[in-house]
């Protein structure tokens, strides 16, 4: 195979929001390896920002790692669905919060070595206060966070959550 083709790939598992992907690899050594990877739609992440200049994040109880993890909100895209979409679905969803703009500031691939899922960071600005709309299985509560909370925090080792780590080290940035 030249390396034009691309490796081949056959689907392993099909799931609700992502896909597994057994990839046949050809090495420098003419032999052929196989890798599974997560091949995945896209996900949001959301740092909200109040007029006050707060930011507000999230206690997600997390099953897959039987923690409560403090997060910024995010989620997964539809497939073909418009990141801005998913950004202003997610938002509400997880914390009630309406954004009245939305920027793009960073995108980012989340574990390359083992998903293509790639990461849309959006600012979210003139936020009004609603209702959430949390799916049945979600366990969220909405943590309102000043920047000198968020660096004790980095500066703690109180978040574990690499999404959130990208967008807490872009808002003590900017």
């Amino acid at each position: 195979m030249n390396s034009s083709e691309g490796p081949q790939e056959e689907i392993v598992l099909r799931g609700n929001r992502f896909d597994v992907h057994r990839l046949n690899l050809v090495g420098s050594d003419g032999q052929t390896y196989q890798r599974e990877v997560i091949r995945h739609p896209g996900a949001v992440v959301l740092l909200p920002i109040l007029d006050d200049g707060r930011l507000v994040m999230i206690q997600n109880t997390r099953a897959t790692v039987g923690e409560t993890l403090l997060e910024l909100p995010a989620g997964t895209r539809e497939p073909d669905e418009p990141v801005e979409t998913t950004a202003d679905r997610e938002l509400i969803e997880e914390t009630g919060y309406r954004a009245g703009a939305l920027k793009l500031i960073h995108t980012f691939y989340s574990a390359p070595g083992i998903s293509d899922e790639v990461m849309y960071l959006f600012l979210a600005t003139e936020l009004s206060e609603g209702e959430s709309a949390r799916e049945a299985t979600e366990q969220i509560e909405n943590q309102i966070a000043t920047r000198e909370e968020v660096r004790e925090w980095l500066a703690a080792d109180k978040i574990k959550d690499a999404k959130t780590l990208v967008g807490l080290y872009a808002f003590l940035a900017m």
